[in-house]
């Protein structure tokens, strides 16, 4: 691992980085805001009045009866699966394919650092990254929670959750980092990397909206993130988060092998 390139690449992307966390926080703490424990009711009633195809469609059908549960149905059914990817799928495109794009690759080629060494960094750059926006969610969570809630936090289940979540979108990173080893342009980096998440979140909303296209969800990466099974079975969060990690570890090396082998236009 190269350190001087590791931190040109936070350089290059800590703003992005920022912004993500401050979109998930601003979202984090409005939910929060909106729990009563006194009327764990009130919000499914509000949810109610939505047509049944759409709550289902974005995860607000579950029944939240405390304050992991509102988190869960109203955070990572929908907008915890999205608005990370406002810093995952740039900044994956980053790593390897803008490089190349722009012809900086060449230069970065020339220095004594194999490609080896080159990709590396920037897939330990991106994992680092990523890990650090969200574990600083779950900590700001956490703290939000017992500031406007205290005691009211089953963290337990909250930190399944996001263990789930986490894993999950280093599995959509190593896709992003994938893409960005095999192709020479960004649009075609950043189309699958933004392509691949939407057409899992399309699914899965898909399957929410009728009994006929509920087996569509076993086409999606975010059915995983199965909040009642994740409360109810400690196993299955360490399961599948535990085979999600290992997925997303193949696809990092299959990148770095990628990139090593093919022919670079620059």
């Amino acid at each position: 691992m190269n350190k001087t390139l590791f931190f040109a690449s936070l350089k290059a992307n800590w703003k992005l980085l920022v912004i993500a966390f401050f979109v998930l926080l601003m979202y984090q703490s409005i939910i929060i805001s909106m729990y009563n424990p006194e009327n764990v009711e009130a919000m499914a009633t509000m949810i109610k009045a939505l047509p049944e195809a759409m709550s289902a469609a974005f995860g607000y059908d579950m029944i939240a009866t405390d304050l992991s549960g509102h988190l869960g149905a109203y955070l990572y059914g929908f907008l915890f699966l999205v608005f990370p990817l406002i810093y995952l799928v740039p900044a994956a495109n980053n790593m390897i394919a803008r490089h190349v794009d722009k012809g900086s690759m060449v230069y970065m080629l020339a220095t004594p650092n194999t490609r080896t060494t080159i990709s590396v960094t920037q897939a330990v750059f991106l994992v680092s990254s990523i890990a650090i926006l969200l574990f600083s969610v779950v900590f700001t969570g956490v703290l939000l929670c017992e500031v406007m809630f205290p005691g009211k936090l089953v963290y337990g289940d909250y930190l399944l959750l996001n263990l789930v979540t986490i894993a999950v979108h280093l599995v959509l990173c190593a896709i992003g980092f994938l893409a960005s080893c095999t192709f020479s342009e960004s649009r075609r980096s950043i189309a699958v990397g933004v392509g691949v998440p939407v057409a899992f979140l399309l699914l899965k909303m898909m399957s929410g909206t009728s009994e006929q296209l509920e087996a569509m969800k076993y086409a999606s990466l975010f059915t995983v993130i199965d909040i009642p099974k994740i409360f109810a079975n400690t196993g299955y969060a360490m399961i599948s988060s535990g085979i999600l990690i290992i997925v997303a570890f193949i696809l990092f090396v299959t990148g770095i092998y990628i990139f090593n082998r093919r022919s670079l236009t620059i």
